[in-house]
């Protein structure tokens, strides 16, 4: 049988776990995505934009520069949602 404070060494664990997952989202909506795992450029309705592997945040494409720009967003624009 487990010890007692084996038991609360396992719950305080489980609470610090969940505490840092919850500020790591909040960090990531405040500031965007940090990472650098994207995937290939996505064209549709005329807007380019890459996604995170890890978080699934979109960013902006530039076609002409080949450049990720703008900031990081968790929906497409309405624009993309139309078709």
């Amino acid at each position: 049988m487990q010890s007692v404070a084996t038991l609360n060494q396992k719950m305080i664990n489980e609470r610090s776990r969940a505490l840092n997952n919850a500020a790591q989202r909040l960090v990531v909506r405040l500031f965007g995505c940090w990472q650098h795992e994207l995937t290939r450029p996505f064209t549709r309705s005329g807007q380019t934009y890459r996604v995170c592997v890890k978080c699934g945040l979109s960013r902006d494409f530039n076609l002409s520069t080949w450049e990720t720009h703008g900031a990081s967003y968790t929906q497409r624009p309405s624009s993309l949602l139309e078709n």
